[in-house]
């Protein structure tokens, strides 16, 4: 953790570096320009810029784990391991090795968290997860553990870091990049021709965004209802001092400024160790991979417009101080065909 620590503080002194490197190709989405006052008083600017660097988001989906483990011929017959192939031959003497490994779905995979935007680049975030699922009977070489029926709940605790690969500044700054090698040529028709063509598609509203994102956490495991012997229980944990892992690549879709809709895959890594007490402890390596969608809702850094008799929708000034017109479901600057 104070290795993760150490890299996000450095990234974030790395980014604050930036505006000063920046030139007017604006790929971060950090703007030189003023920026409209959202509160008369100067405390109340500071605190309404920052607020809406924050965001709130809940998420759902489904996973698929794969889990293993290994037993040893001199501790195997401390388990009931039963063998459930070529039962007709008798029964075959365990190997030296036995490696086992399980199947199953997780559903539902559900979390809640809040994320710091910076400059459109990185975001920090943490929050919480919790997910159901049934542990299948671990199987290799014909043997098996059979945990069939044995349900758990899993709860954790996350920090997370992104990396924001793709939006409308980058893309603003690639559409520059392949027309500048038009305009200002010779040829004065196809120049002119070219600038409106970009100025058209830097005026259109891009609402993909694509991102990656690492998570580090600590969880918790609860055994539930079980349908096998009680010597079959697997009171499952997580393994001393290990923390879970995972990462994800996101596409999010902006409905507004304020309010998106995401879609991500992701691979999560857990060191498990089945506790049972009637059984001599051992590990499971637990590999996850799953879908989840969610809404994402940004908190509004700007007030919304309350003075009698205004009827502007989009975002406009009172008294030098930036008010909204819409809901921050809709968007605030409207063009043509978006009303």
């Amino acid at each position: 953790m104070n290795k993760l620590g150490s890299l996000l503080t450095t990234c974030v002194l790395c980014i604050i570096s930036l505006p000063g490197l920046a030139q007017d190709e604006d790929i971060f989405g950090i703007s030189k320009k003023a920026k409209n006052r959202k509160s008369e008083s100067s405390l109340g600017n500071a605190f309404r810029s920052i607020q809406e660097m924050f965001s709130f988001e809940i998420s759902s989906g489904v996973g698929l784990y794969e889990a293993t483990t290994e037993f040893y011929k001199e501790n195997g017959q401390r388990y009931p391991i039963t063998q459930y192939q070529n039962v007709e031959y008798g029964l075959f003497p365990l190997p030296d090795t036995l490696s086992l490994r399980s199947m199953g779905w997780v559903a539902p995979s559900l979390e809640a968290g809040v994320r710091l935007n910076l400059f459109n680049i990185i975001t920090l975030g943490g929050g919480y997860g919790m997910e159901r699922g049934v542990l299948a009977p671990l199987q290799g070489a014909g043997y098996e553990v059979a945990f069939n029926g044995s349900s758990y709940r899993l709860n954790s605790y996350y920090a997370s870091a992104g990396l924001i690969l793709f939006d409308a500044n980058r893309r603003s700054f690639f559409l520059k990049r392949k027309y500048n090698k038009y305009i200002g040529g010779v040829n004065q028709d196809l120049s002119l021709r070219m600038e409106r063509e970009l100025n058209q598609r830097l005026d259109q509203n891009y609402p993909w965004r694509i991102a990656i994102e690492g998570k580090v956490g600590q969880a918790s495991i609860k055994s539930q209802e079980i349908l096998v012997p009680k010597a079959y229980l697997p009171t499952l944990q997580l393994a001393s001092g290990q923390f879970t892992y995972g990462a994800a690549i996101r596409l999010e879709y902006d409905l507004s400024e304020y309010a998106s809709i995401f879609l991500k895959g992701e691979v999560e890594l857990r060191s498990l160790v089945n506790g049972n007490k009637a059984l001599y402890p051992f590990p499971l390596d637990q590999r996850q991979v799953g879908i989840k969608a969610g809404i994402s809702m940004r908190m509004p850094g700007t007030k919304m417009c309350k003075i009698q008799g205004c009827g502007v929708v989009m975002k406009h000034m009172h008294n030098n101080v930036e008010y909204r017109g819409s809901s921050i479901f809709n968007l605030q600057n409207r063009k043509v065909g978006q009303w």
